[in-house]
């Protein structure tokens, strides 16, 4: 087999995004949105902080619309959902809610316990190969933004099964 240039990789690409941009305008017109407000980091409560995902793909260079996010707690294979939104036309989803421990922990420079809490983040869409954050951290009082980059199918070759990740560092605060 012989190795691609530079340029039809780069043609690959670009056919296959164009392809799964099509897939994915046709899943947003049938995919029932969440409703989206606006959220700043003034309507948090005390304990609690938003998480905003935005999926893209091919090195983040394009959004991914239409794509299910899903924010949960446990193990992948027992998960407890917590709440689930559809991307939007630039990729992002709307803000999760997501109860922390109180402001007061990140304020210690050392605190008797940590002062953030972690979910877990799981993205599909079709054409693309789901992506699972494992322990991504959410801080009281502000909106965290996770960043999900999919692998398209057809650039995966045989490795289809899901992409898993884990934030399981401890973060020095």
């Amino acid at each position: 087999m012989r190795e691609k240039t530079a340029e039809e990789y780069a043609r690959e690409l670009m056919e296959m995004y164009n392809s799964a941009r099509s897939n994915s305008a046709e899943a947003m017109l049938t995919a029932t949105p969440t409703p989206q407000t606006a959220v700043s980091n003034n309507d948090f409560e005390d304990g609690v902080g938003g998480m905003q995902v935005a999926v893209t793909t091919l090195r983040r260079l394009y959004p991914v619309a239409g794509a299910t996010i899903t924010v949960f707690t446990g193990t992948n294979e027992n998960r407890t959902v917590i709440e689930t939104d559809v991307s939007d036309a630039s990729g992002k989803s709307g803000v999760f809610t997501l109860s922390t421990p109180a402001k007061v922990y990140s304020e210690s420079a050392e605190p008797s316990e940590r002062p953030y809490a972690t979910y877990n983040v799981a993205v599909s869409a079709d054409g693309y190969v789901e992506k699972i954050n494992m322990e991504v951290p959410v801080f009281p009082g502000v909106i965290s933004v996770q960043g999900v980059d999919l692998t398209p199918i057809a650039a995966a070759g045989k490795n289809t099964s899901p992409q898993i990740t884990s934030g399981a560092d401890d973060y020095n605060l």
